[in-house]
């Protein structure tokens, strides 16, 4: 006899066997149990999980004479008819190959007859998103009235293609993806069965692999049984799945998240070298990424990851050098990288720049960059940091001044003092803003804003020209978006709140041109007459 593919071989039989579908599973027993069976059904969702099997147990299970829990006997009169294959009370049809209107009108003028040795006359219409827009016309009248003894089951994986005249007269069940653990279940059974020994993280790996679908996992294991003679690895996955070498992978992403774009190229040769396309790569790389995020942020994260101890405590330690906004502005750029890739001239290329600027924050402008950067700072600072060689003394204050407090940065082990740490010299009274420059003013206000966790206006600010008249201090904005955000009372008030160290202090915000920047100006001009005199400024 011909070798039977696992997931043909074990096809469930009955509803007990149709895993991660308990709400399809429950619905359907109802009905059959109560003799409330409808005309007309509809499953859809992903494939490979168990529409198909759901109707063939369904059609056995409305037809047979003495169902156990719903599902079909199979020792039954009708049971037994109904698998001898050429039995036509149940109908399964491909509408991939049989779509025209010409089959939808002969399936009408056949529906007519009864059953030959059934209840119900059952049809499966497969991948029916599939039938053209005449057909699903022919279609129409005959679902919406079928004959008494007909039964329709419609299943598709493109529920949005099929017309709503369709979808209003059938019951709709949506199945789900299975859950990883579920499927991990049905596969250690299943090697059990065949006599096929394993390690539980093989079998996590093929189960990850199926992407929630038992058809997909089943094919892997398949193929994992035939290729190792032996105890089934976590390794002998990976070969037969094409991954590439786990420490390699890890090397990389060692490099990207280290900063280091030199280490970065050459562990793309290596992994290059190994004959996996770019495409390949872009997806192990950011399974890599993924399993650094969840070891950095949850706490039970093997039991997620289900990787061996070894691994997890490589992955472990990699996770515990970086921060988990790094991990995703990574994660978002090979997310790009990887939809890049399908119209890419030359994939290396497009691999490369992305490994490169994940790699190389500096090299990048946008917000997330930014804070990747003063992440890696602080990060540093915790730790401590090498110091420059030691510079000429500072020169004594006077007795009445009071000299501020810096920190020093010596070359020894100590580690260098977190910035809440330094104390802060006491002011007598607040200073005036009119022995501030606006260079000054600008590094206090920008310093205070990125303190106080005001990320937004520390970016704002960064570009903009300040300029300080008397105790007013003014922000000018280059572009009217600008103006709208930072001219907004809270935001004033934020920004006034951080310059409360000089006494009196008002904040503006105007534009760098135009009629509200001439107006500013003027403005400003008076406040300088008002101070030295009409006599003493001259406007040019």
């Amino acid at each position: 006899m011909a070798y039977l593919a696992l997931y043909r071989k074990y096809r469930p039989t009955g509803f007990d066997g149709l895993i991660g579908q308990d709400h399809v599973v429950t619905t359907l027993v109802n009905q059959i149990e109560s003799g409330r069976i409808g005309h007309a059904y509809l499953f859809t969702g992903t494939r490979g999980t168990g529409k198909t099997s759901a109707a063939k147990i369904f059609a056995k299970a409305i037809n047979c004479l003495s169902p156990k829990n719903g599902s079909p006997c199979g020792m039954c009169e009708a049971c037994r008819a109904l698998a001898d294959p050429s039995n036509l009370d149940v109908m399964e049809i491909d509408a991939a190959s049989n779509n025209g209107v010409a089959e939808i009108r002969d399936l009408r003028e056949k529906i007519t007859f009864p059953p030959v040795s059934c209840r119900y006359k059952v049809y499966i219409v497969d991948e029916v998103h599939m039938l053209s827009s005449s057909a699903f016309n022919a279609l129409l009248k005959t679902l919406e009235e079928p004959p008494k003894h007909a039964v329709f089951i419609l299943a598709t994986t493109e529920v949005h293609k099929m017309p709503q005249t369709i979808l209003s007269r059938c019951m709709r069940f949506d199945f789900k993806l299975i859950p990883t653990p579920v499927i991990a279940e049905l596969l250690k059974k299943i090697f059990r069965d065949v006599g096929k020994d394993f390690e539980d993280e093989a079998v996590t790996a093929i189960a990850r692999a199926g992407e929630g679908s038992v058809r997909d996992a089943l094919s892997i294991a398949d193929l994992c049984v035939s290729y190792s003679k032996e105890k089934l690895t976590y390794r002998d996955v990976l070969e037969v799945l094409g991954s590439a070498d786990k420490e390699k992978l890890y090397n990389f992403t060692d490099a990207l998240l280290g900063g280091d774009a030199g280490g970065v190229l050459s562990a793309v040769n290596e992994l290059a070298s190994t004959g996996k396309s770019m495409g390949v790569l872009t997806k192990d790389v950011t399974g890599i990424l993924r399993e650094l995020l969840v070891a950095r942020t949850c706490k039970n994260a093997n039991e997620i990851l289900g990787l061996p101890e070894d691994v997890f405590r490589r992955v472990s330690a990699s996770a515990a050098e970086t921060d988990a906004e790094r991990l995703l502005r990574c994660l978002d750029i090979f997310a790009r990288a990887e939809s890049d890739l399908k119209y890419a001239v030359h994939p290396r290329v497009v691999f490369e720049t992305a490994a490169v600027k994940a790699a190389t924050p500096a090299c990048d402008y946008d917000i997330e960059a930014l804070m990747a950067r003063v992440k890696e700072l602080e990060r540093k600072l915790e730790r401590g940091v090498p110091a420059a060689p030691a510079a000429a003394p500072a020169p004594v204050p006077k007795a009445s001044e009071e000299a501020p407090v810096r920190p020093v940065l010596t070359e020894t082990a100590e580690p260098f003092p977190a910035m809440e740490e330094i104390p802060l010299p006491r002011q007598a009274a607040k200073a005036s803003l009119l022995s501030s420059n606006p260079v000054e003013v600008k590094g206090k206000l920008s310093r205070s804003l990125r303190k106080n966790g005001h990320f937004m206006l520390w970016t704002a600010i960064q570009d903009m020209r300040l300029a300080v008249v008397g105790s007013t201090v003014t922000l000018y904005c280059k572009t009217e978006s600008d103006f709208a955000v930072m001219s907004r009372a809270d935001n004033v008030a934020i920004l006034t709140e951080q310059l409360s160290e000089y006494e009196g202090v008002t904040v503006k915000v105007a534009l760098e041109s135009g009629a509200e920047g001439k107006d500013s100006f003027d403005s400003d001009v008076d406040e300088i007459k008002k101070i030295f005199g009409e006599d003493i400024v001259i406007v040019k």
